[in-house]
């Protein structure tokens, strides 16, 4: 293809429900900023930064040090061939040439993604031709136009229909430039940025927290991540689409192996044992080793992004930790998939947004995590679901499931339905085995409270009357009376079988005035002020032992 000095012309788009990307596809702001990360990783960019000019945000740019962009691609993309015309994957390529990642890019839209956070863009590109081995550059402007004005955007669609499958969405103007080397790269960035985006991003973040405001990881968790304790959205859109790109990214975890995603010292030795845990901790490990030899690193307003996921979030809990994995064929496709299940007993995961499981396709999380658990309705009314979280990690198949927004899958898709079957059947195991073991942890953590308020009130007996009464238990039928008096022994036998009351804590109240009114008569029989204020005294001091 031969090209000018300079030149502009009309952007095609290769069908008319491509054309509606001018305005959103994707649902969240980090979903936008992932799909500008993927295309640098596949063009085998070590390093990608983004920048939002916090905290104007009047300016959003991303920028690589891949292969680029050529002119040619860029004109056969915006012109000859239209949006939506992808050339990775020609010639059954799948992976880079330089890191051989596995390539994501499948549709050619993912560089129009911008669009929905701005009205016009422009991009600049250095790259050595591959036949000269010579450096080239250019510059080009692409603005976008409402072809779907809400005035009459079912009359416009029904045209487009009738009269041409290719439709214009904006203009496109490019300019050779002079080549820089150490530009060498891609860059995309735009100051047209939509009056939404400004004001979403700025509402984010009150003058208190940006006080607050730190540029590295770890800080943003100890500082608000973490403190919010319930949900990644209660610290609102900015440190939001900071914390989902990181999970949605092809990036390694954060910090220490052993601790992150799931910290193994939380595990008995008898569970480090099991061949499920084995399994599991293989392939996180095995995971965390292909991510970090993709040599891929995004920044993110100067904040390196990691997977930050840390489990469990609280102390002394029961954790167990489950393999999933399949390697067979679908109708004669090939499936392939492994991951891992983390469930706490009797404690939600925190934050909410790490409850369910993340489907990762191609390396890349596909949406956030999903709590349906792929809609295993079973279990999904119950709070055991929030004791859950996991990660799935596709290496073959299922890619024809995904869905054009990159966020979600064909339901119906044959190698999705394995999946969910798959993963459902695992879940069964884990429900049960993690049900059984809160209701042995219920029983145990029962009888050991029953037991501390037992030589707590005996304590409190034989304070209260200085040693001449003692409290003992003993089971003596439901038709007996709460408290039995051994006046020769100077025992009060609280009848543990005797049930007043349905509710137990009725039954802790009649079982605390009983106590209480026995002891306070056998200390004070001629001095009935006396009695009663001993009473009064014995009484608070119980129930607030007891309740």
């Amino acid at each position: 293809m031969t090209t000018k000095q300079n030149d502009s012309g009309r952007i095609r788009v290769a069908d008319i429900t491509l054309a509606q990307l001018s305005r959103g596809l994707y649902k969240s702001t980090a979903s936008v900023f992932k799909e500008l990360v993927s295309n640098a990783h596949d063009a085998d960019a070590t390093e990608v930064n983004i920048n939002t000019n916090y905290p104007a945000f009047d300016f959003i740019s991303c920028v690589d040090n891949g292969t680029s962009m050529t002119i040619e691609e860029f004109l056969r993309y915006f012109s000859a061939e239209g949006i939506g015309s992808c050339i990775k994957r020609k010639h059954n390529k799948d992976v880079t040439d330089i890191y051989k990642r596995p390539i994501i890019g499948k549709l050619g839209i993912g560089m129009l993604a911008i669009a929905q956070l701005c009205d016009s863009f422009q991009i600049e590109s250095h790259y050595v031709d591959e036949k000269t081995d010579k450096g080239k550059a250019y510059w080009a402007e692409i603005v976008l136009e409402d072809i779907f004005p809400f005035s009459n955007r079912e009359e416009t669609i029904r045209n487009n229909n009738e009269k041409k499958k290719e439709i214009d969405v904006g203009t496109w103007t490019y300019k050779e430039i002079e080549y820089d080397k150490t530009k060498k790269g891609f860059r995309i960035y735009s100051s047209d940025v939509r009056k939404t985006f400004r004001d979403e991003m700025k509402n984010s973040l009150d003058s208190s927290q940006q006080k607050k405001m730190s540029f590295n990881l770890s800080d943003l968790h100890t500082e608000f991540y973490e403190k919010s304790n319930k949900s990644i959205r209660d610290c609102k859109a900015y440190l939001e689409t900071i914390w989902e790109l990181g999970i949605l990214c092809s990036l390694p975890y954060y910090g220490d192996i052993k601790k992150c995603p799931v910290d193994l010292s939380t595990f008995t030795s008898q569970e480090t044992k099991s061949d499920e845990y084995k399994k599991a901790v293989h392939v996180i490990n095995d995971k965390q080793k292909e991510f970090l030899d993709g040599n891929f690193r995004v920044v993110f307003d100067g904040i390196e992004l990691k997977r930050y996921i840390k489990l469990p979030n609280e102390e002394n809990v029961i954790s167990k930790l489950y393999h999933i994995a399949y390697n067979d064929k679908v109708y004669g496709s090939k499936l392939k998939f492994s991951g891992y299940l983390f469930a706490q007993v009797a404690r939600a995961v925190r934050p909410l947004e790490l409850n369910g499981v993340q489907i990762r396709l191609k390396r890349v999380g596909i949406g956030g995590y999903d709590s349906t658990f792929l809609k295993y309705y079973k279990e999904i009314e119950t709070i055991r679901n929030k004791w859950v979280s996991g990660e799935i990690f596709v290496e073959e198949g299922l890619e024809i499931a995904l869905n054009i927004d990159r966020d979600s899958f064909n339901e119906h898709d044959e190698h999705f339905k394995k999946l969910q079957s798959v993963l459902h059947e695992k879940l069964d195991t884990v429900f049960n085995e993690i049900r059984n073991i809160s209701k042995e942890s219920h029983v145990t953590e029962r009888s050991k409270t029953d037991k501390r308020l037992k030589e707590s009130l005996q304590r409190t007996v034989s304070e209260e009357s200085n040693g001449k009464i003692k409290l003992t238990f003993k089971e003596m039928g439901k038709t007996e009376p709460v408290i039995k008096v051994d006046k020769q022994s100077g025992q009060i036998i609280l009848n543990t079988s005797s049930r007043p009351s349905k509710k137990k804590k009725n039954n802790s109240i009649i079982q605390s005035i009983e106590i209480a009114y026995y002891i306070s008569r056998e200390l004070h029989k001629n001095d009935e002020e006396a009695r009663h204020e001993k009473f009064l005294q014995l009484i608070k001091r119980i129930l607030d032992e007891v309740l």
